[in-house]
């Protein structure tokens, strides 16, 4: 029997009831052409214009500003904690007076200082605790004795003047490591001299001390002092300066410059004649900073204000420092850190 053909010409379309499958191909009729390739209606053809903010150009669009914005946060969270920390561990140098050029001497100092005692200079235990606490309380230097106002001398000396009257008392025992270590960790070290009031070499040397009528001056409390007038006196203070400066320290606080009232005017007496006549022969290789004593709690800071008005006198304002006697140190730390020209040393 033969076959029925079911698909024939003839018939074609009719016998066939099975709807079309697929899609259309748009770029087919390039191949009706003799060869391969062949474009000739392509370019006639209309083509469909594809939206540009697809789904998926906007998620990535989305992507990659979220990450641009990431990176931005990030960046400018890291300056500010940068700068944060520069400004709280850099050393306490600011703008000169003149020009870029200025030397130490000239140059204006904001100081946030803390007093040490000098048995803590042990290069050791007793230093890193000092440092760590420093750090902790956003000081950028720190302060400590090199003569104390009984006399008494705050590290360990070569002097032979010093050697000679025995005036070291609970000295630094090392000096010269501890102030290196000070600068590594990019606190400032800062040298205290009370300078006139001296109950050793005053008492042990009449050239250097103040007499009246041949004798020994002493006050209503017994203490003795140093002659500023006398060469004595002065080569002494000079020579722990020049000491202690070949261990690294340029600034030093004079305090304790004037004498007793009752010694009248007689005297070259006071910061200026002293600083200038250091000056003059340690040049620009050192800061001199006068030192004024006051004390004050939390309830009582602004009378640093009236001090300020009342002690410094002709002294310019970057060349006085404040030694503050505090019980509340935290608050009074707090006040003074909000005053931009005053520079202090907090001491219990």
């Amino acid at each position: 029997m033969k076959k029925k053909r079911f698909y024939n010409n003839k018939k074609r379309n009719t016998k066939w009831t099975e709807r079309e499958k697929g899609r259309k191909i748009n770029f087919a009729d390039k191949y009706i052409e003799e060869g391969s390739g062949s474009d000739k209606y392509t370019k006639s053809r209309k083509k469909e214009k594809k939206p540009f903010f697809t789904r998926e150009r906007l998620n990535t669009f989305a992507k990659y500003f979220i990450i641009a914005v990431g990176c931005f946060a990030v960046i400018s969270v890291g300056y500010t904690v940068m700068d944060l920390y520069i400004e709280r561990n850099a050393m306490p140098l600011t703008e000169d007076k003149d020009d870029s050029n200025a030397d130490i001497s000239t140059v204006s100092l904001k100081l946030k200082s803390d007093k040490i005692e000098s048995l803590s200079m042990d290069a050791g235990v007793m230093l890193t605790a000092v440092l760590d606490e420093l750090q902790e309380d956003g000081y950028t230097s720190a302060a400590f004795d090199l003569k104390r106002s009984d006399g008494t001398i705050g590290y360990d000396s070569a002097l032979a003047t010093i050697d000679m009257y025995g005036a070291e008392s609970s000295p630094a025992s090392e000096a010269q490591k501890s102030i290196n270590e000070l600068i590594s960790n990019d606190i400032l070290p800062v040298g205290m001299i009370y300078c006139y009031r001296d109950n050793i070499v005053a008492a042990g040397d009449l050239t250097a001390g103040i007499t009246v009528n041949g004798k020994l001056y002493r006050d209503s409390g017994g203490n003795a002092y140093l002659n500023p007038n006398s060469e004595t006196s002065y080569n002494y203070i000079k020579g722990i300066i020049e000491e202690v400066k070949a261990m690294g320290v340029t600034v030093f606080v004079l305090y304790g410059c004037d004498l007793p009232v009752e010694l009248g005017d007689s005297f070259n007496d006071g910061f200026k004649p002293l600083a200038d006549r250091l000056y003059n022969d340690f040049g620009k290789e050192i800061k001199l900073l006068k030192g004024v004593s006051v004390s004050v709690n939390a309830d009582n800071t602004k009378a640093i204000r009236e001090e300020w008005k009342e002690k410094t006198g002709d002294i310019d304002s970057g060349d006085v420092i404040f030694i503050v006697s505090a019980k509340n140190k935290n608050k009074v730390k707090q006040f003074l850190d909000n005053q931009d020209d005053i520079s202090y040393i907090i001491s219990e």
